[in-house]
């Protein structure tokens, strides 16, 4: 079983048509890709930090800081106390995988909704949780580009928001923290329209639907959030 789930968690990202329906009828462990994936972002930010130049990050986030919010000396005194190794590291890593936690549960969610409603499907919450660790395989590769990344820096000085490389800021705009589309455009991330045409795939497989409504389905609550998100950057200029 640990050997076919294995095999299911790299065959999503080169054949995924097969692959669900692999899941589907066989019903490998969703634990595998779960593991994969957390562990790639605990790794992650484990050699970031210890590779980074961290005197010149921590006088980078300051300064940020007091660029972002007009902070006094004494309140940018506190953050520095704030701003050391241990507790950069427990945030990154834990904050990484609960975020991805929560997310996931949320589209498990909405998935476990929406196909009860188009096709009465005898999935419970549990089987669009696990899928939802299917379609996040593209994160460890992400995660490898961003330690590669690491890797051939030569003198340590890699910021946070450039372990994002495969982000539409990183790749093709380049704005900086100052700007308010910087949040929104490193939000988007090219590795993420796969992880929804995973979704898509994977409903097709499931759900027996057409290329078009799973599509819709899949990329539906993107759309929504980041509709949402540029609306607020362009009314709030």
């Amino acid at each position: 079983m640990l050997a076919k789930s294995f095999r299911a968690s790299f065959n999503v990202l080169v054949a995924p048509s097969a692959t669900f329906e692999t899941i589907k009828s066989e019903k490998p462990s969703w634990l595998v890709p779960f593991v994969l994936v957390s562990g790639s972002i605990i790794a992650l930010f484990l050699y970031y930090f210890a590779s980074v130049d961290f005197a010149w990050l921590k006088e980078g986030l300051l300064d940020q800081m007091a660029a972002d919010q007009e902070l006094s000396q004494e309140e940018l005194a506190a953050a520095g106390e704030f701003l050391t190794v241990t507790p950069m590291v427990w945030s990154s890593t834990v904050g990484g995988v609960v975020a991805l936690l929560l997310m996931n549960a949320i589209l498990a969610l909405y998935l476990n909704i929406v196909a009860k409603w188009q096709v009465k499907d005898e999935y419970s919450y549990g089987n669009w949780f696990g899928f939802s660790w299917w379609i996040s395989m593209p994160h460890l590769v992400t995660a490898i580009l961003s330690m590669l990344l690491v890797l051939f820096s030569t003198d340590g000085m890699v910021a946070l928001e450039d372990l994002g490389v495969t982000t539409l800021n990183s790749l093709i705009f380049g704005v900086d923290s100052s700007n308010p589309w910087f949040g929104f455009l490193s939000g988007l991330d090219a590795f993420m329209f796969w992880s929804i045409a995973l979704i898509a795939i994977g409903l097709k497989s499931w759900l027996g639907i057409d290329t078009k409504k799973a599509a819709t389905i899949a990329a539906a609550p993107y759309a929504l959030i980041y509709g949402i998100w540029a609306l607020i950057i362009i009314f709030s200029a």
